[in-house]
């Protein structure tokens, strides 16, 4: 091959892989945007008995997780908020079983015509709480496959209850892109806190929606701390390690009870706040904490003054929550027999609810992100097992000739060579 020959087949080769990839891509770009033509409610009419329900409700469901979560070792961060609001928009489309099971497992007490208002009039009241040194930005939105019909109705609660839409996508054709796309979204509405929400693999040809939830948080101290340099930490097994410390002397709110003490740090603004409960003994705590114990530890905190040594500290926590949904008793959405028609026709089902979460902690005050991805299958069932755990014979074929190119057989995949 002489030169001009083989600079020329270069190019080509290149040229071919751009019109590739552009074509893997194209049609991920190119989404469109599907909003009802009804406003968002931005003065919904909720007694406060509602909200006080939801609230209640989201707590217990927090706690449930918290607790499946926990069996796992280190630290962890999650954003119980976040989960409730992306579960609540698949709760929207739910029916039948399906819907009852996700009610009983997220403690939806209210019915879909109360819940859906007392979310958004939640939502716009911790809005009101931003200020210039404190930021709360939550986000919804869903990503369905083109061509997919959305019921009127659901566009209609989604706009309304939640200002969101839908973007189509087009999974089948460039599921890798759409899944790029997605994360996209999540970083940008958690200023980049959250960038690999959604896994590779995790979007296939097969994939029809994703629900997607963001909530970033920003929050200065009241009052500043101070670094207090390297201080012992005792950790579970009774070990101790250095860390860097921070102290403030002030007023903050206190409790104590029987085996353990509170304490609660506001920050600007005095309405949020970071509340740290120190048990005597972690484990037993953890394990016996549930909604009444918590609101006892919150309801007795009082102001007093107080000199307060914490960590600095910064980590992130991700999770496939399908199997902690399934513990709590939310197996039917994830089932073929799901029932979320209340969205589109057909036989769509959950195959995957992820959560990532951020934390960091320092002497001006705490900035935190988290974002959860529901995804949505149709026609989803358990494939089929082949297991090539005993000997097997294989082949090399060309499929357009049927040319045999390769032929053999594994009696002991450790390898080896025969000789004749």
């Amino acid at each position: 091959m002489d030169g001009k020959l083989f600079w020329a087949f270069i190019l080509a080769f290149i040229a071919l892989g751009i019109a590739v990839g552009l074509w893997q891509l194209g049609p991920a770009v190119r989404e469109e945007h599907l909003r009802a033509p009804v406003p968002r409610e931005t003065a919904p009419v909720v007694p406060g008995e509602d909200l006080a329900e939801l609230v209640a409700g989201n707590t217990a469901f927090a706690l449930d997780l918290f607790r499946s979560l926990s069996e796992r070792e280190g630290n962890l961060v999650l954003s119980p908020y976040s989960i409730s609001l992306a579960l609540s928009l698949v709760y929207a489309g739910a029916r039948g079983e399906t819907e009852h099971q996700i009610a009983q497992a997220l403690h939806f007490t209210l019915p879909g015509e109360r819940l859906h208002p007392a979310f958004n009039a939640l939502d716009l009241s911790l809005q009101g709480a931003t200020g210039p040194k404190l930021e709360l930005v939550v986000a919804n939105t869903l990503w369905a496959q083109r061509g997919l019909k959305i019921k009127d109705g659901y566009l209609e609660l989604l706009a309304r209850n939640y200002g969101s839409g839908v973007h189509a996508l087009d999974f089948r054709r460039a599921p890798e892109a759409s899944r790029r796309r997605i994360n996209s979204w999540v970083s940008e509405h958690t200023k980049h806190k959250i960038e690999e929400l959604l896994p590779e693999g995790s979007i296939t040809s097969l994939t029809e929606l994703v629900l997607t939830n963001a909530i970033y948080f920003r929050g200065t101290w009241e009052h500043k701390f101070e670094p207090a340099g390297e201080e012992p930490f005792r950790l579970l097994d009774g070990t101790e390690v250095s860390v860097p410390m921070m102290e403030r002397e002030g007023r903050f709110g206190y409790a104590a009870g029987v085996g353990y003490q509170a304490v609660e740090v506001p920050y600007v603004g005095g309405r949020l706040s970071f509340v740290a409960i120190l048990p005597e003994r972690y484990t037993e705590f953890e394990e016996a904490l549930v909604p009444e114990r918590l609101e006892e530890v919150l309801e007795g905190l009082e102001e007093r003054e107080l000199k307060l040594l914490m960590p600095k500290f910064s980590f992130e926590s991700g999770f496939e929550l399908r199997e902690h949904l399934e513990r709590l008793g939310m197996a039917a959405p994830f089932s073929p027999e799901a029932d979320l028609s209340g969205i589109a026709d057909g036989e769509l089902s959950l195959s995957s609810v992820v959560h990532r979460a951020f934390i960091r902690v320092t002497e001006e005050g705490t900035e935190a992100a988290a974002a959860t991805g529901v995804i949505v299958g149709r026609g989803l069932i358990v494939p089929l097992e082949v297991r090539l755990d005993r000997p097997f014979l294989f082949l090399v074929r060309d499929r357009e000739t049927g040319a045999i190119l390769f032929l053999g057989r594994v009696l002991d995949p450790r390898g080896g060579q025969t000789h004749i």
